[in-house]
């Protein structure tokens, strides 16, 4: 048996994957039939060297595998109306190999691959893959009108009620990340006892506004190459309860809010009120605010940025490096580069 989890939302992703552990867990060895590799380079000889072994004095062992079937598919190059990057031929052999490792998986393996992004329909283990054999699950951000619920069918899985006008206005403030609205929950409830629903005052009170207006400083002082400043930035948001994961989400819509005005503005010649309108943002004094971070920055800069994030991203999570200093180290990379150029006011 193996298991497909994709997609862009990381909080529930990796709640099925604790759900999973959890299991296998229950036999009382800890850890000890739990396997977890890196895919970005894993060769079909270690998945099989992780998979292949009976599990010790338990009926199960959990393999889980991060990254593999992106490299495997179709790569979006992240740029509006270029086509996707092409799969290598040896990645392309790796993949029709795997389709004929998966039948044979053992038995008491339970393999998990894990992709921060959707997988095609068209991905050559999705299309091979048999329906007995296989459970796919894709996780997608929420949309701004699903968030509201959310946050009420949340809060009742916790015990706790949460007043429509609170929810909404939580959802305003915190946006669709999913694990830190999960955190204002559990404050929230906190605050109210249990024993009373969340009001909208409850959330005015407790939930910080301010991580937004602080993504916006942080990436302000990157885009100024002020280096300490970004720094102070980033540990204010920290001290305010943003943990790592959260902060790359905040950090790399920002990024991609300002590539998408860039693209509409500087390059489409579009104005500020059609730029505002295509990318739905509810205020004007944002999308300036993006427009004139966009100019701090070289497109290619901010395409750097992103492939940083998500390798920072799978860094945190493989264990390789500390959250907080992945960012810190991020910061150093982007205002180590060129000053940026006046912006003109």
């Amino acid at each position: 048996m193996y298991y497909i989890l994709h997609g862009e939302e990381e909080f529930t992703r990796s709640e099925q994957v604790n759900k999973l552990k959890a299991r296998v867990m229950e036999d009382g060895l800890g850890d000890l039939n739990i396997t977890e590799r890196d895919g970005r380079h894993l060769s079909l000889r270690d998945l099989r060297e992780a998979c292949d072994p009976l599990p010790f004095l338990s009926e199960r062992r959990l393999v889980i595998v991060e990254g593999m079937l992106s490299r495997l598919g179709p790569r979006p190059r992240g740029r509006r109306g270029q086509e996707a990057a092409p799969v290598s031929e040896s990645d392309k052999e790796l993949a029709q190999a795997l389709l004929a490792y998966l039948p044979n998986l053992p038995p008491t393996t339970r393999l998990v691959f894990v992709e921060s992004r959707n997988l095609p329909k068209s991905h050559p283990i999705l299309k091979g893959a048999s329906s007995d054999a296989v459970y796919v699950q894709q996780f997608d951000l929420p949309k701004a009108g699903q968030l509201s619920c959310w946050i009420s069918s949340r809060a009742k899985q916790k015990g706790a009620e949460i007043e429509r006008p609170a929810a909404a206005r939580l959802s305003e403030y915190v946006g669709p990340n999913l694990r830190q609205l999960d955190a204002e929950l559990e404050k929230l409830a906190a605050h109210a006892n249990w024993s009373r629903p969340i009001s909208e005052r409850d959330v005015k009170r407790l939930v910080s506004a301010s991580f937004e207006s602080n993504i916006f400083g942080l990436v302000d002082a990157l885009g100024l190459r002020q280096r300490r400043q970004a720094v102070n930035e980033l540990e204010r948001l920290a001290e305010n309860g943003a943990n790592e994961f959260y902060l790359l989400t905040m950090i790399e819509r920002q990024i991609r809010l300002i590539i998408s005005v860039k693209e509409l503005v500087e390059e489409e010649r579009q104005p500020l009120e059609a730029a505002q309108k295509q990318l739905r943002i509810s205020h004007r004094f944002i999308v300036e605010k993006l427009a004139r971070q966009a100019r701090r920055f070289k497109m290619r800069e901010l395409e750097g940025i992103l492939r940083s994030l998500a390798g920072i991203d799978q860094s945190i999570k493989t264990g390789q490096i500390d959250g907080m200093l992945a960012l810190e180290l991020l910061v150093v990379e982007v205002c180590s580069q060129g000053r940026p150029a006046p912006v003109r006011r």
